[in-house]
């Protein structure tokens, strides 16, 4: 009976452990400042994210795309700093994806942005007006979100539409 108690405390144990490191934000390599990008310097989603309207994905940006404007820093930021380092060397920085999609749900942001007039904000949320790195989703995309926007904008829920 001692034994059957242990095993199941270490269940809820093992359990709790396991939930709380899915819902710990991802670090990023680099202190990314959407807001600054995004809010001061009035770039858009599509500077960095460049296949966000014309690509089936929008991509994390390449470090060529961050050379486009951090070939030398611009300002005394560490973090500027660091990119530059990676510019410098050529090496991609190695952002961790917070967005994903199911393997079997096909997701074109093309057909959202660009036909549907999407706005990057219904779908990522806010990250322009963050000021720290995204660690998590702003949005939680769930087959719900998905099926509660198509119906709202008239367009079809049928299965076949999405999984594949």
């Amino acid at each position: 009976m001692l034994v059957a108690a242990a095993l199941v405390a270490l269940a809820l144990v093992l359990g709790g452990a396991v939930l709380w490191a899915a819902r710990r934000p991802l670090e990023q390599p680099i202190a990314f400042n959407h807001a600054l990008h995004v809010g001061q310097l009035e770039m858009d989603c599509t500077d960095c994210h460049l296949y966000a309207v014309n690509g089936v994905r929008a991509t994390i940006p390449n470090i060529e795309v961050c050379a486009d404007c951090h070939d030398e820093a611009a300002s005394e930021s560490a973090e500027e700093t660091r990119l530059v380092e990676y510019v410098a060397s050529g090496e991609r920085v190695p952002w961790r994806k917070i967005y994903r999609v199911p393997e079997h749900v096909y997701f074109s942001h093309r057909r959202h942005t660009q036909l549907g007039g999407i706005e990057c904000e219904t779908c990522h949320g806010a990250v322009g007006e963050q000021v720290e790195p995204v660690g998590r989703p702003l949005v939680r995309l769930s087959m719900e979100h998905c099926m509660r926007c198509h119906q709202d904008s008239g367009v079809s829920n049928d299965c076949l539409l999405c999984h594949r």
